[in-house]
């Protein structure tokens, strides 16, 4: 059993939680994705509930634990080193804490290369792989 879930490649991290944890949560999804990502593991990120928040662009320029990069950082690493951003469309429409596409008064854009998706886009990339939850 162990050798076999060795052999999957694919690795699905689900983030649940935006700014109320002060984004701890997303930098270490993140962090875990771009180091799978060395490891050569094709790595999704699914933002769902809260975590809505970081598909919109520079939401996370200002999250940065002690001695790490920014959030936004780690995003721009994740993307450009073929990570796969899949967003809640329910959530970003009608569950997130905020309103689509608005932060603080200002309109925000959707995070470039930002997917969204539902369930099925989610449970077909369970079958396929190893999923972590933060």
């Amino acid at each position: 059993m162990l050798s076999e879930l060795s052999d999957l490649k694919e690795h699905l991290i689900i983030l649940t939680k935006g700014k109320e944890d002060g984004g701890k949560s997303a930098v270490l999804g993140l962090k875990l994705a771009v180091t799978l990502q060395t490891m050569n593991r094709d790595v999704s990120l699914f933002l769902t509930l809260g975590a809505t928040i970081w598909s919109l662009m520079n939401s996370a320029e200002n999250i940065q634990l002690p001695n790490e990069l920014t959030l936004e950082e780690y995003f721009e690493f994740f993307l450009e080193s073929g990570g796969q951003l899949l967003v809640c469309a329910p959530c970003i429409e009608a569950y997130c804490c905020i309103p689509p596409h608005i932060e603080g008064g200002e309109e925000k854009q959707k995070r470039r290369k930002a997917k969204y998706v539902g369930l099925a886009t989610v449970a077909d990339k369970l079958i396929s792989g190893h999923a972590t939850l933060f």
